[in-house]
């Protein structure tokens, strides 16, 4: 994780110094903001700081990444909605983050329809993971243990009403099992939680859990990850529990024309380049681009079936 943050400095001095000047809508020298939605550390955050610098190269701007995480990404979304539409605050986020959490919590500042789409930079894929120290060695056999302690075991999540708290919510149907649910403020927190026995499981992106040297009991895919050959898919072991997250660059609404074709552009071309798709690769996280349009109309989709799945689970802050 330390050499990838170190990658990631160096790689933005030529980039930056490489850039052109600004492009209309934006004044040369201005630094923009990207608020990421989930703290330091985890799979979006380091995307998203790749994203900023390959951003940053195409528009001539520097990018400053700022974490404002909290309540399952609600917290910068929240932030997000309220700047101003002037292109200079962008937001890296999940579609769970700004469409779900409102469902969840109808006093939060915001709507879906309180953001510009730019580009879907990223399809996060969750898996079922546990301490390499547990006794747990299968889905099966962390199934069987909550069935015999019935809300005895707990599991972690990056908070309530995530795609990774959906995940493991549909585990737990398909197992028949009830676990506690503990909440943290992303990804990277639970990490240390399973490491240390404050949690029996978790459900995060699996590509942290992979780097972590967590165990994968299984990912919640119906198709095999060709990243992960080795860890089964849970619908494979009998589980259907298949969530996954979409994410990437969004802006607050009301953004001008120009402004966010330049910004567009700039995504798009961003992902292309070499720098983003090193760290998505180490990362093992697919580039998963959708322009700002086609990024609009799938978290609308997704955002209905996870509200759907929500409410058949029952699930409440």
């Amino acid at each position: 994780m330390r050499r990838l943050l170190l990658a990631l400095a160096a790689a933005a001095a030529p980039m930056l110094a490489q850039a052109q000047g600004a492009p209309p809508g934006f004044t040369p020298g201005r630094p923009l903001q990207l608020l990421v939605s989930f703290p330091p550390g985890g799979a979006t955050d380091l995307l998203a700081r790749a994203i900023a610098q390959a951003m940053g190269h195409e528009l001539g701007q520097n990018i400053a990444v700022i974490n404002r995480d909290g309540g399952a990404g609600s917290v910068g979304a929240a932030a997000l909605a309220q700047a101003r539409p002037d292109g200079y605050t962008l937001g890296f986020t999940t579609s769970t983050s700004v469409g779900l959490q409102p469902h969840l919590n109808p006093s939060l500042p915001y709507r879906l329809n309180s953001f510009t789409p730019i580009c879907q930079t990223f399809e996060l894929v969750f898996a079922l993971a546990v301490s390499p120290e547990s006794p747990h060695r299968t889905a099966a056999d962390l199934a069987a243990a909550a069935r015999a302690r019935p809300g005895a075991l707990s599991f972690g999540v990056n908070g309530t009403g995530s795609a990774a708290h959906l995940a493991m919510a549909e585990f737990l149907r398909a197992a028949n099992v009830q676990m506690l649910h503990v909440p943290y403020r992303g990804d990277a927190p639970v990490v240390p939680a399973l490491r240390s026995g404050d949690v029996a499981a978790g459900s995060l992106a699996a590509s942290l859990a992979d780097s972590q040297g967590l165990r994968m009991l299984g990912i919640f895919s119906n198709a095999p990850n060709p990243y992960f050959p080795n860890v089964p898919t849970l619908p494979s072991q009998g589980f259907a529990a298949t969530q996954s997250v979409i994410g990437g660059v969004l802006a607050p609404a009301g953004l001008e024309a120009p402004v966010r074709a330049a910004l567009e552009r700039a995504c798009e071309a961003g992902l292309r380049s070499e720098g983003y798709r090193t760290v998505a690769e180490r990362l093992r996280e697919r580039v998963a681009y959708l322009d700002g349009a086609a990024f609009g109309a799938a978290i609308e989709a997704d955002v209905a079936s996870k509200r759907a799945l929500l409410d058949a689970l029952g699930i409440r802050p």
